[in-house]
């Protein structure tokens, strides 16, 4: 077996030599064009002595870089487009699904619509930007069942548009200093193929909601929502899901807001301090109750209550308003403590 191995190492070779001096294919040409693509020179010695030459898959079908100085764009790592907007006009133009983009470090100023499935994933989270300056959006996702992540999309009057027939998973991305809403997700169906998701990424400076996320399924973990001009998270009645282990803070509204009616959410180990009105505030506008466990998360510091239960029911509700909240919410484990205006508000 070792001599077979040692055999294919000089074919290994001439198949890169080959790579180096042969110009990138067009996209979807023969198989054997893609070699220079397809496989990067990996070798070791393993403990019995063995060198092994391997073989590594490229990772995505498309490739951008807005520093290439290539006259030719294709799309291929050696002739990568110019533009986020060129490689999905591309996708779209040919009618291909499912593809995945990378994106090399760099300032794309350019306003982004994802639709057929197509992921983009950026070089490096801080260096990987979309500037959508002066844009209505700066990433809409229209459509589609998508991911995105290792980006920067900043400067839009909304960061991140999603819409009713979309699922979409945003990672390890940053979405900053939105002139209105950093992110706004529309009115959907509660089925896991609209799910909306945003983990490991922060959300800053919105000159209105970090968040505004309408009836739906979604999940929300281990993000950074900070600064925003108004309400951190604002959830709207009837969503679906989980928001945990957040650091909420420093935002000009309370740090959560929702609707009691029919929501079913869980918060859990969320940090939520230093917001400029409540913590948390559970809003009810008429007699539809909801189910919202509340547990293990840190309320301090707020300028309001820690929690506050607000009335806007006129007179609707048929019991009275403490039991019907002690009905809907369940508290455990939580640590809620120096609020301005105290720990808990029925208000």
């Amino acid at each position: 077996m070792r001599n077979k191995i040692l055999k294919l190492i000089p074919v290994v070779f001439f198949l890169f030599l080959r790579a180096d001096v042969h110009p990138a294919p067009q996209p979807h040409a023969p198989i054997r064009a893609y070699l220079p693509v397809l496989f990067s020179k990996v070798m070791r010695i393993d403990s019995c002595g063995f060198l092994w030459c391997g073989v590594k898959a490229s990772a995505y079908d498309f490739y951008i870089d807005a520093g290439s100085s290539r006259a030719t764009e294709n799309g291929t790592e050696t002739f990568p487009f110019k533009t986020v907007g060129a490689a999905l006009d591309y996708i779209k133009d040919n009618k291909l699904k499912e593809k995945s983009v990378f994106i090399k470090k760099g300032i794309y100023n350019e306003a982004i619509d994802l639709t057929g499935g197509t992921d983009l994933v950026g070089e490096d989270r801080h260096e990987t930007i979309v500037n959508a300056e002066g844009k209505s959006y700066g990433m809409r996702f229209y459509a589609t069942s998508s991911r995105v992540s290792n980006l920067t999309i900043e400067n839009a009057s909304v960061n991140v548009k999603v819409d009713k027939k979309s699922k979409v998973i945003i990672s390890n991305c940053s979405i900053k200093d939105a002139g209105s809403n950093g992110i706004e997700v529309d009115r959907s169906s509660y089925s896991t193929k609209r799910k909306f998701t945003l983990k490991n990424s922060s959300v800053k400076g919105s000159g209105g909601r970090g968040m505004y996320i309408f009836k739906r399924k979604i999940e929300v973990r281990s993000c950074e929502v900070q600064g925003n001009g108004g309400e951190g998270i604002d959830l709207h009645s009837r969503l679906r899901g989980k928001i945990f282990s957040n650091d909420i803070r420093n935002n000009d509204e309370s740090g959560i807001e929702m609707i009691m009616s029919g929501t079913k959410i869980s918060l859990k180990g969320n940090t939520i301090s230093g917001n400029k009105a409540q913590g948390l505030t559970i809003q009810v506008y008429n007699e539809t109750k909801g189910k919202i466990k509340v547990s293990k998360n840190r309320m301090t510091g707020n300028s309001g209550y820690g929690i506050r239960y607000a009335r806007y029911d006129r007179g609707k509700l048929r019991m009275k308003f403490q039991d019907f909240i002690r009905q809907c919410v369940k508290l455990s484990g939580n640590r809620i403590s120096g609020n301005g205006d105290g720990d808990y508000g029925y208000l």
